[in-house]
């Protein structure tokens, strides 16, 4: 296993489509996604059943669900946490794996809302599981990115070392620090946590990526209080309603929809045509984009402006399941695409961004690989 030298792979481009790409680039071979589970928060919410977030208004529901794609979303009850999705996917994915703990040799866990301060979730799982000392496990906090970002730490662990098997795990409880009385982000947001299986395969199949990071727009998505620069007190605790109504205190999730839609249409669609000169394809080349279920309106608002057909966008698990954050990639591949990527050779790009600000895409290949239709978690 090794990472392509970049000089070499972009050597057939222009000077000026290599100037184009300004992202940090890499491409990694011989290594493959193998499997993909998928677990989903177990209570549904639906808008309709919402109507006094809107002070009573169907008009302005219907309005919602017909602009932006709200519909249903799956959100876990009070006790069920981020690593008890996860513990049901990576049991779920092992069984189907026929993997023995002593297989896996690293996790990494992407999530924003972890059950402890510390240690991490990934340390978690190693002690359930029983995974060997030798497995590395280390969690990295980042939101919509998260799935992106958390595939390249896979693919460097395999690809700069002996590792011959990673599981990476992503997943977010937003609803749990989402003020409920907040109809910009409430009814938006739905939990569930994703585990993939990588592995190193002797056969080479290039795997592209491009990551961007903007630390400027850090505010626009964010949990105030909580740590150690503003901790939880009475004060913090304080609700206050913004101009548009929205009522939030600072331990709560605050998103800048403005600002985020803004920044989004900027680099988003840059970034699909950006990954497709990067991997030497064109939109023919490819059979599906995933981009991240921001909303049904941002999806297909970017896919317009980079002229990529919507017939090869999947946009419905957003408006069935909610916004998944860092699990919503992995989720819309199990809940729409199930079916076609355990049966068939697709070349397939991803999309994600959010929070940090980061932003990211991936151009691969899957093959038949072990993805049932997304679980709806069992409480204990």
């Amino acid at each position: 296993m090794q990472i392509l030298n970049k000089a070499l792979v972009v050597s057939a481009l222009t000077p000026r489509q290599r100037e184009f790409i300004m992202g940090i680039q890499s491409v990694f071979k011989n290594a493959r996604v193998s499997g993909i589970v998928t677990i989903s928060g177990q209570i549904k919410r639906s808008i309709d059943e919402e109507i006094d977030l809107f002070g009573g208004d169907s008009a302005q529901i219907e309005r919602i669900k017909k602009t932006i794609g709200i519909g249903t979303r799956y959100i876990t009850d009070e006790k069920t946490t981020t690593y008890d999705l996860t513990r049901e996917a990576v049991s779920k994915l092992m069984e189907m794996a026929h993997l023995k703990p002593g297989e896996i040799e690293g996790i990494v866990f992407v999530t924003q809302t972890p059950d402890y301060r510390m240690p991490g979730n990934s340390h978690l799982l190693h002690r359930e599981f029983g995974f060997p000392k030798s497995c590395v496990a280390f969690d990295v906090s980042l939101g919509c990115s998260g799935y992106i970002y958390g595939l390249w730490l896979a693919f460097s662990i395999l690809a700069s070392s002996k590792c011959q098997k990673i599981l990476l795990c992503v997943g977010d409880t937003l609803s749990k620090i989402v003020n409920k009385k907040d109809r910009a982000c409430a009814p938006i947001f739905g939990d569930a946590s994703s585990a993939t299986l990588i592995e190193k395969t002797p056969e080479e199949s290039p795997t592209y990526f491009i990551l961007y990071s903007d630390g400027s727009g850090f505010g626009q998505m964010i949990q105030p209080a909580g740590g150690y620069r503003l901790p939880f007190s009475l004060e913090t605790q304080k609700e206050s309603a913004d101009k548009d109504g929205n009522i939030r205190n600072l331990e709560n999730f605050y998103m800048n929809g403005f600002e985020v839609f803004s920044f989004t249409m900027t680099e988003q669609p840059p970034l699909l045509e950006e990954i497709l000169l990067y991997s030497q394809k064109n939109i023919e080349d490819i059979d599906y984009f995933i981009l991240h279920q921001a909303n049904t309106y941002i999806i297909k608002t970017i896919v317009r402006k980079a002229k990529i057909p919507i017939s090869k966008v999947p946009y419905k698990t957003f408006e069935t399941l909610g916004n998944h954050s860092c699990a919503s990639i992995p989720a819309t591949i199990c809940h729409e695409l199930y079916d076609k990527v355990s049966k068939q050779n697709l070349q397939l790009v991803l999309q994600g961004f959010g929070s940090g600000l980061s932003w990211g895409a991936c151009s691969l290949n899957v093959n038949n690989i072990l993805c049932p239709s997304v679980e709806f978690y069992k409480s204990k």
